[in-house]
């Protein structure tokens, strides 16, 4: 049998192999030289509008208690297990930016790796405090279209949104039980990035969002014990307000 320490030797030294897998697949990785590229934020000329550094903060911060899940069913304390997670993550994050550096079509962003290093941070903290993970999710959205673009959801921006979800569960002085099942979300999101041609039409928007949601997390955890939905929206099951940025 093997130790914890084999063990987690093995999940990070295979994290990392399926990152080479992925990009020499998907990516073309070891055709270019290493290099760097200048994505930008959230500037509406961005390449993606900013969901794409959404999208390494949220990976970073669900792949780090990820991580922790894990290093806790191996008999790690959850000192330890929530450290291991991050920095598990951290480094999975950072191989992959990179090996992205090797990529003709990618190249090494540090914008991303900034967000990456935001969201383990942040999942550093809600592990090591309770209280803000009760009272806070932060959670990525994906309405599915039912084709196959949906097998690349991670990189679907078209059809995510990012949020953060402030749940009444986890304010005691909230007594009703029914306001328990009630949210408040915070979001952004952005459209018409996919398909934009320089010398084409511009349909590119952002937004952010206001809404009321439904606890779907809670409601789960009634007949399963899960924490999934903690870091996942289900589509239709919140009210929202958009504020158009163009």
């Amino acid at each position: 049998l093997l130790t914890r320490g084999q063990k987690t030797l093995l999940l990070n030294a295979g994290s990392m192999a399926a990152v080479l897998i992925y990009g020499f697949s998907k990516w073309d990785y070891g055709k270019s030289s290493f290099h760097f590229e200048n994505e930008g934020w959230f500037e509406r000329d961005s390449k993606y509008g900013g969901v794409d550094k959404l999208g390494h903060f949220w990976s970073s911060y669900a792949l780090s208690h990820l991580y922790s899940y894990v290093y806790r069913k191996w008999k790690y304390t959850d000192k330890e297990a929530n450290l291991y997670g991050a920095l598990s993550s951290l480094g999975f994050q950072t191989f992959m930016e990179v090996a992205d550096g090797f990529s003709p079509s990618q190249g090494f962003s540090y914008e991303d790796l900034i967000m990456s290093v935001l969201g383990t941070g942040v999942a550093y903290v809600w592990g090591k405090y309770s209280s803000l993970a009760r009272k806070i999710d932060f959670r990525m959205e994906y309405t599915p279209e039912f084709n196959s673009d949906d097998f690349g959801f991670a990189t679907n921006y078209e059809r995510q949104r990012f949020l953060m979800a402030i749940k009444a569960d986890g304010f005691d002085f909230i007594k009703n039980p029914w306001l328990k099942y009630l949210e408040l979300h915070a979001g952004y999101y952005a459209r018409g990035y996919e398909n934009y041609e320089e010398q084409g039409s511009d349909d590119r928007r952002r937004y952010l969002y206001v809404g009321i949601g439904l606890n779907v997390s809670k409601l789960v955890q009634k007949f399963v014990n899960t924490r999934v939905l903690d870091y996942f929206q289900i589509p239709y099951t919140s009210a929202r307000k958009d504020f158009p940025l163009d």
